[in-house]
């Protein structure tokens, strides 16, 4: 399966919604750029950034199993199901990419993702006299970073 427009948004939602739940204040931001692309696809890597309580080097592979948290209160403190990162790891290897974090406690953390996309047709770039490929979710100007300020 390539990616699709709502699958790479149902990874970003939930990576974002966590970076907004475990940033208590600075910033969450995302960022997405086209990593290869040739005639038929697209690899875009999308990143998201926050600068929140961070999760410890020893816990980055168990949060992406089913209920996993990186700390047993988290639940408690911040509630939660646990899935949200097991269902985005599971799309994104559906769309033929791959899923990590960077974190570091009290450093917060960069939530990394790849996705592949199928090119749907050809424009040519105004002024350009060239056809560029698009491709059904690729990142433009106005949308290839996002940033939204925690309040303190």
């Amino acid at each position: 399966m390539s990616g699709t427009p709502s699958g790479w948004a149902q990874i970003a939602v939930n990576l974002i919604g966590n970076a907004i739940k475990f940033t208590e204040r600075g910033e969450v931001a995302l960022e997405a750029s086209v990593e290869t692309a040739d005639e038929r696809h697209t690899t875009l890597h999308f990143v998201v950034r926050d600068t929140g309580v961070g999760i410890p080097r020893a816990k980055h592979r168990a949060i992406f199993g089913a209920f996993a948290q990186a700390d047993a209160s988290t639940t408690r403190r911040y509630g939660g199901t646990g899935l949200g990162l097991t269902i985005s790891a599971r799309l994104v290897q559906m769309m033929g990419g791959k899923i990590w974090v960077e974190s570091d406690p009290g450093q917060g953390s960069q939530f990394h993702f790849t996705a592949q996309f199928g090119v749907v047709s050809s424009q040519v770039v105004p002024g350009s006299g060239e056809g560029a490929p698009l491709c059904g979710a690729a990142p433009g100007p106005a949308w290839s970073k996002w940033r939204q300020s925690v309040p303190s």
